[in-house]
């Protein structure tokens, strides 16, 4: 059994504020210990339940922050790391028998949801796929299941494990490693809980995919209308520029197509394009 790790930094245990996810801070040091913690917990609990390969993907910001000096285990396990890959946060998911989306957080606008954004805060006010409004859950999630792979496994804050089993039905194993009381504060599960909590939800997550059991992301017929709200204008002059795509409005552009893939990697092209305006 193969599953594969999309890990996040924000979602991850006792994370509440950006400056311990901003390699430029002080505190980044916690946050790369925090996702590290959450990550070697999950993956325990994945070859407790009989999973022959795992391969992680960091997934946060520059995609350099896990040590895999640190990781332990044995060649089982294996680490996709540094950027830019074409599909970012999903890189290497293919051939799959599960995902599992580590240290995740809720999608922009979410109430009480530590750090919640969609993708770049700066940047993106609104994603949504087929009419259906979406964050890095569901654009990742809607991904894989383009390939042929279901998420067995979303591990968060509260609001993002809600939002994930609205995504992909009661099916899913999710781990809530805190309760946010606003967007820089939660209260958290203590690291010997959360191991606990990880390590057992990694390895029902495993036993449901190993069982066929693993949600799916619904897709339709794998035909998509992508659309990308911006902060403002300016920024939606940058991502209009892309032959092919559709200005919709002030600060939103539009993208068709088949193959989740391709929107993907739209999704990305396009906001990187929107360069930060300030004015």
């Amino acid at each position: 059994m193969r599953i594969y790790i999309s890990a996040d930094m924000e979602g991850a245990t006792g994370i509440v504020s950006s400056c311990q996810t901003d390699s430029n801070e002080s505190e980044y040091s916690f946050g790369q210990k925090m996702q590290l913690h959450d990550v070697k917990a999950v993956v325990s609990g994945a070859l407790d339940a009989g999973a022959d390969e795992i391969l992680i993907n960091d997934s946060h910001w520059r995609m350099i922050n896990l040590d895999i000096g640190e990781l332990g285990f044995d060649s089982r396990v294996r680490l996709i790391s540094g950027s830019p890959k074409a599909l970012c946060m999903v890189e290497g998911f293919e051939g799959a028998d599960a995902a599992f989306f580590v240290g995740y957080h809720a999608k922009m606008g979410t109430p009480r949801a530590i750090l919640d954004h969609t993708i770049s805060g700066v940047r993106v006010y609104t994603i949504s796929l087929n009419g259906r409004e979406v964050g890095e859950t569901g654009l990742n999630a809607a991904t894989c299941a383009d390939g042929g792979v279901p998420v067995a496994l979303v591990t968060g804050d509260a609001a993002l494990c809600t939002e994930a089993r609205e995504l992909l039905g009661d099916g899913l194993v999710t781990a809530r490693v805190k309760d946010a009381r606003g967007r820089l504060a939660a209260d958290c599960l203590l690291p010997e809980e959360s191991a606990r909590v990880l390590r057992e939800a990694a390895a029902e997550a495993a036993t449901r995919a190993r069982d066929g059991r693993a949600p799916r992301m619904d897709i339709g017929d794998g035909t998509y209308d992508l659309r990308i709200t911006f902060h403002n204008s300016a920024q939606c002059d940058d991502a209009a520029i892309v032959p092919g795509v559709e200005r919709i409005g002030g600060r939103t552009v539009r993208v068709t197509g088949r193959g989740m893939t391709e929107m993907m990697r739209w999704t990305l092209t396009l906001i990187s394009l929107a360069a930060y305006i300030e004015k």
